[in-house]
Parts: C-alpha cells; structure tokens; sequence
C-alpha cells in the first residue's frame, strides 16, 4: 500500500478545490436559467412556490452540479496519479510551479485555461441580455430589435476577444518566469545519482554502527 505524502495531499485538494469551483459557476448558471425559466414561463406556477421552494430551486442544481464536479475531479486526479510513476511526478512537478505563482498570475493562469468555456458563456449571455434590454422598447419592430441585439452582441464578443488576446499576451509573460523544466534523461540521472547517495550513506551506517558493537 503506497503511503500518500503531505503534498500529494495537497495537490489533490487543490484540485477537488479547482474542479468544485468550476461546478459552482456552471451550477450557479443553471440555476439561474432554471429561475428565470420558472419566473417568466411559468408565473403562475411560480407565484405559488413558497420562498423555500424558490431557494431550493436555486441552491440544489449548484450545490448539486459542484459536488459532481468536484467529485470527478477527485477521480481523475486518483486515475492520473496512479497510472505511473513519471506521471505522479510530472502532476506533482506542475503543482509545485502552479503554487510558486502568485495569486494574481493564478487567476490569469486559471482565466487563460477556460478563456474558451468563457468566452462562449459571456456571448450567450450577452446575447440574451441585449434581447432583454432591446425588446423593451415598444417602437422598433422585432428585425429591427434583433439588429440592435445582434450589434450589441458583436460589441462585446470584440471585446471578449481583445480579453483573450491580453490573457494570452500575460499567460507568455508567465511562461518566462517559470523555471525551464528538467529534461526526463535528466531527471532520471538525478533520482539514480540522490539514490544512489543514500544507499552509500545507509550503507556508512551499518559500517560504524558494526565498528561501535565490534569496539565494545
């Protein structure tokens, strides 16, 4: 049975963290589809819920969708981890460089990595909210509300993209800080070179712990 060490631990708390996370904001997303959906499609119905119900409606499905997420996180981090040796090293080696950034460069990191999920999110939402705030006016007719939409849409999918190119741009600045990784013929030699120390080092050991008994 292998014994975990500490920052096998934390590595994998860190991730469960990162995954749980991100089933929150898709959770929180739904919920708040779910609510809309229910206020606006379903008044009536809705009315008649009573607030523990509307609270329900909107905790459960994130609460619900973070523990997915996290739980699955926690299984492919356990799958990872035990698949090989190079493989536990290599996962705990971009550990320890993710928890050497500071927060600031995590949050770019973490933003540069799901800039695509997010992008698509934000263009979702943008779209319904243009509709939203289009379709109040009484005057224009619906081609002329869904141009309108359209363009405000176009205006912040600019922008977005503009957002991703600066993570980019800062994501390369902290790819210079970090240091070159070690070649694997490298690495190899390294470990073989350390044990190799300690087994001369058990070895000087067992020699004076021998010439102590013989001498007494």
């Amino acid at each position: 049975m292998k014994i975990i060490s500490d920052e096998e631990k934390q590595a994998h708390i860190a991730h469960i963290t990162s995954e749980g996370i991100k089933g929150l904001v898709v959770g929180s997303l739904v919920s708040a589809g779910l609510f809309t959906y229910l206020k606006k499609r379903q008044p009536v119905r809705f009315n008649s819920f009573n607030t523990s119900i509307k609270t329900a409606i909107f905790i459960m499905p994130t609460v619900s969708i973070g523990a997915f997420f996290a739980d699955q996180g926690s299984w492919e981090f356990d799958k990872q981890m035990h698949q090989s040796e190079y493989s536990d090293k290599l996962i705990l080696e971009e550990y320890r460089q993710w928890n050497n950034l500071s927060w600031s460069d995590k949050a770019f990191t973490s933003l540069d990595k799901n800039k695509y999920p997010i992008i698509v999110a934000t263009w979702a939402a943008s779209l319904y909210g243009s509709w939203v705030v289009v379709n109040r006016d009484k005057i224009m007719t619906g081609a002329q509300k869904a141009v309108q939409a359209r363009m405000y849409a176009q205006g912040i999918t600019i922008i977005l993209l503009l957002g991703t190119v600066l993570l980019s741009m800062k994501e390369k600045e902290i790819e210079k800080k970090r240091p070159a990784p070690i070649p694997e013929w490298k690495r190899i030699i390294m470990e073989r070179e350390a044990e190799d120390s300690r087994v001369l080092a058990e070895l000087k050991k067992q020699k004076e712990a021998k010439a102590a008994l013989e001498q007494n």
